[in-house]
């Protein structure tokens, strides 16, 4: 797959790693993410740049972990869409001490990081996680933290070479560096990140700050406990040395010149005294013509509401063809039905022996991991037959297998739901959470006999006729054949006459009357489906004038 973004990358750790590590290393790819309120797919587009580089790596042999940072160590910036604004009260504390606002979890963090984390486990997804609020407080980066207060100025000095030029004395930038401190510590009596280290003894590791808060002044040793955490553009480099990382990605805004990504190579290198990482830029990832998604605001585009529409194979298919680089948006609309369309169009190709060397490759990432299956629809009955049915049969599912039955290329009897899973449930989440009012089908509540003296005599004749051939075409393909013949019979054709124009016109007159009849509009779902969706008493009641008038 020569060209192919996985396999790009993964030549580039590859040739990075025999240069520092060698050939038996143990490669470290890291992602991160902070649980500051739903995590979305924007997010997940990190994780999966590094779950598939680190499942590439290990098919080739390298002993490659995927390390997953939780900053739950981070403060809460502001509240999230949904909680309570008396919420605020916890702005500035770390989110893994803030309290779930729901009750449901033990902390904040939880909630976000354990949501995320199921969602992942559907993906097959299952890299080792690191929790910043215990990593800090275990005191594992305590050694890496007094390293950086050691060394404050020459930081402060990388840090103010990406910054806006300040005008200032040379006296008032040295009081400046003096008074910098790469570490903010949260107050022990409000616990809130508020607060100004006014002074650091290097012996003994002593730390002494006042808090803005709620003006309490105090101290403590980092031996001895670890109440506080770097700076983001101090802590990132930190933990590439910490964890020996070679590869991690991250967004356009951490890519920038200047950005957290140059300072952090600076310090990575200047301070922590270790090579550079490999790195790659992604792009973003939006939601219904969006182009940007941020948990901070509340949104319905997570994880877990994907899943709820989205096979977990096509999920990792999304990701998987499109360049790290390249944006693109998932359709939680109408497009989603296109989407389906397009994994089936790939399922066929794979199972005919279609398939072209990149496809396969696609398939395969999407639908197997190093942990196992991915789950994905083994009977792939089309998206927008499943939706439609669903809409139309109001979800009774029994109607909706017993028209799928008659749906496959081989029809059979009947078909158990548990094979059209995961791909039912999904159509079902979809008609029933994300399908408009006005994109619903509306189905008459009876024969609207204004409607029908608005026919043509030619409409009304063939609407007649179906009605009295429906008993011996009563099946899905039975239908599709009737409705296309009948306007051929009612102008005494053959029913294999190919189509001209003025036949084509016809057919979509006809096809117009049985919707206007039916649906109260000019277009609705595939009539065959339709019909079969509501019973052959419903539609003679509603296409017929004579049975129309008996039922009401």
């Amino acid at each position: 797959m020569k060209g192919d973004w996985i396999t790009r990358i993964s030549d580039q750790i590859e040739q990075r790693v025999r240069r520092t590590k060698g050939e038996q290393a143990h490669i470290i790819c890291e992602s991160g993410i902070s649980p500051s309120g739903p995590i979305h797919l924007g997010n997940l587009r990190e994780i999966m740049t590094v779950h598939l580089v680190v499942e590439e790596l290990k098919a080739r042999g390298w002993n490659a972990e995927h390390v997953h940072i939780w900053d739950d160590f981070d403060r809460l910036r502001k509240v999230p869409a949904g909680v309570d604004p008396s919420f605020a009260t916890h702005i500035g504390q770390p989110l893994s001490d803030i309290p779930d606002p729901f009750g449901e979890y033990d902390s904040y963090a939880l909630r976000y990081m354990t949501q995320f984390t199921r969602g992942l486990e559907a993906l097959q997804v299952y890299p080792r996680y690191v929790r910043q609020s215990q990593a800090y407080r275990e005191g594992r980066y305590t050694g890496k933290v007094k390293q950086a207060l050691v060394h404050r100025g020459e930081i402060f000095d990388i840090l103010a070479e990406y910054q806006t030029a300040i005008q200032e004395t040379a006296e008032e930038r040295l009081a400046r560096r003096a008074a910098y401190y790469p570490y903010r510590v949260y107050c022990e009596r409000c616990h809130k990140d508020d607060t100004q280290i006014t002074s650091y003894n290097e012996e003994t590791a002593f730390i002494s700050y006042t808090c803005q808060s709620c003006q309490y002044s105090g101290g403590f040793s980092l031996d001895e406990k670890m109440e506080g955490k770097l700076v983001w553009k101090v802590d990132w480099p930190m933990r590439w040395n910490f964890y020996q990382v070679d590869f991690e990605p991250a967004g356009e805004d951490h890519s920038a010149p200047g950005s957290s990504f140059t300072v952090g190579l600076r310090i990575l290198r200047e301070i922590y005294q270790s090579p550079p990482i490999q790195y790659a830029t992604y792009a973003f990832v939006g939601m219904d013509g969006r182009t940007k998604i941020s948990s901070s605001v509340g949104t319905t585009a997570t994880l877990a509401s994907a899943l709820n529409i989205i096979e977990p194979a096509i999920l990792r298919w999304l990701y998987i063809r499109r360049a790290n680089n390249q944006a693109f948006n998932i359709d939680f609309g109408q497009g989603l039905l296109r989407l389906y369309d397009e994994w089936d169009t790939l399922f066929k190709q794979i199972n005919t022996g279609k398939a072209n060397e990149q496809n396969k490759k696609m398939y395969e990432r999407a639908t197997r991991t190093s942990h196992g299956e991915v789950a994905h629809t083994l009977k792939p009955v089309p998206f927008s037959l499943l939706t439609s049915l669903v809409d139309v049969t109001h979800g009774n599912i029994k109607q909706v297998t017993r028209i799928v039955a008659q749906s496959l290329k081989e029809p059979v009897e009947f078909v158990e739901p548990a094979e059209l899973e995961p791909r039912l449930t999904c159509a079902l989440d979809w008609v029933n959470n994300y399908l408009p009012d006005d994109e619903r089908t509306a189905i008459q509540a009876s024969f609207d006999a204004g409607a029908y003296e608005r026919l043509s005599e030619s409409q009304r004749k063939e609407l007649q006729m179906l009605v009295e051939k429906l008993d011996n075409y009563w099946t899905l393909a039975g239908l599709t054949e009737l409705m296309y013949n009948i306007p051929k019979l009612a102008r005494g054709l053959s029913v294999d006459t190919p189509p001209d124009d003025e036949l084509k016109q016809a057919q979509r007159a006809f096809f117009v009357a049985v919707y206007t009849l039916i649906c109260g509009s000019d277009t609705g779902p595939r009539i065959p489906t339709l019909l079969l969706s509501l019973g052959k008493e419903k539609v003679r009641s509603l296409l017929s004038p004579e049975v129309g008038a008996v039922s009401a």
